[in-house]
């Protein structure tokens, strides 16, 4: 019989994550969003509890990332603010990228600067993966990269880059010229200045605002075979650890709209009595906590799977079946919440308006 109970330690770490997100992420929600970044304090309190730095301990992280343990993480800073959750998660994906697939050498140069307590809070790292055609699923990647002698010449779109205009390493996916599935799948550190490449900062955005972004077009752009990352295998983890992650994100806004809604839908007075005590409000809220409860499962099923290993097709079913219904629930949720909260959703004084642009803006 399948269950995910967490252990000790895994309830312990998302209790400290659960706190930060209460604490600290939420009440700089707004805040961030009006600087259109996380501040540096809140990265120094974080980079100070180890939840960035989940790589080897022989580069002085705090030891190799388990799934269903970030997942968990994921969805408590969520809870915070997603946009936050999401500024933090897009920054580790570049080296956990190069943790997961790159060479030592690459790994060497890429993965210390995040674990050291003085460089840390300002490094930002990027993993570049949907792009303007599709979202983000392996099979919709068709940015090409087509091998001539020491070089790879690249082609194609990327959007939605969290940090994308300035980070390092900056890690792009692409597609083996002529590949198909996930056996053609590339991943590459992008040097710091790269003719060809056009970066450009994504502004007016809907939502995630507090997680800055970019989109690249690459035009013939020529890197060095050297700037490959040659684990396949990891590759294709790397990209699924970003499903789940977003899964995860996605599960933690959407509990934080339904419960916003719910305490506030206790406390909104109609007719003489509170306004859950309908059933046009509590049906509404019951379908809202079932459909997250069942989003979760998926979300911990891919997790574990990550965590054993599992063959790649699995894998990336799963963690896309998970992604894709997160998803679904945390739009779902907070036009609910909105919904529920009536003129009172659409104000800036409550922060659901906030989370149901940044729910729209993970797609």
């Amino acid at each position: 019989m399948l269950h995910f109970s967490p252990t000790e330690e895994q309830e312990e770490i998302r209790s400290l994550a659960h706190s930060l997100a209460t604490e600290q992420l939420r009440p700089q929600g707004r805040s961030s969003e009006k600087d259109g970044d996380i501040s540096l304090s809140l990265m120094q309190t974080l980079t100070r509890t180890g939840l960035t730095a989940p790589f080897p301990e022989i580069y002085g992280g705090s030891g190799p990332i388990e799934a269903i343990t970030y997942a968990m993480i994921a969805e408590e800073l969520a809870y915070g603010d997603g946009a936050l959750a999401t500024n933090i998660i897009g920054s580790m994906m570049g080296p956990l990228t190069v943790a997961l697939a790159g060479s030592v050498e690459q790994q060497e140069r890429a993965i210390p600067p995040f674990c050291d307590p003085q460089t840390a809070p300002t490094r930002r790292g990027s993993l570049a993966f949907a792009e303007h055609t599709g979202g983000y699923s392996l099979s919709e990647i068709s940015a090409m990269a087509r091998r001539d002698g020491d070089t790879y010449i690249l082609n194609g779109s990327k959007r939605n880059v969290i940090h994308g205009t300035q980070s390092a390493p900056s890690v792009v996916l692409l597609r083996r010229n002529g590949s198909e599935g996930s056996q053609g799948l590339l991943a590459f550190i992008l040097p710091a200045q790269l003719a060809g490449l056009r970066i450009r900062p994504d502004v007016e955005k809907l939502g995630l605002i507090a997680a800055p972004s970019a989109s690249y077009t690459f035009e013939q752009t020529v890197v060095p075979a050297s700037c490959m990352l040659s684990d396949q295998n990891g590759v294709i983890r790397a990209a699924t650890l970003y499903a789940i992650l977003r899964a995860g994100i996605a599960c933690g806004t959407a509990r934080a709209a339904l419960e916003y809604a719910s305490d506030y839908a206790k406390e909104r007075i109609a007719f003489g009595r509170p306004i859950v005590s309908y059933q046009g409000i509590a049906f509404i809220i019951a379908e809202t906590a079932m459909k997250l409860d069942a989003a979760r499962l998926l979300l911990w099923n891919a997790a574990s799977n990550w965590d054993k290993g599992v063959d790649h097709e699995t894998l990336i079913r799963d963690a896309e079946a998970a992604q894709n219904q997160a998803l679904k629930i945390g739009k779902a949720a907070t036009i609910d919440a909105i919904q529920i909260m009536g003129g009172a959703g659409f104000i800036q004084d409550h922060p659901a308006e906030m989370w149901m642009r940044n729910a729209a803006a993970m797609e």
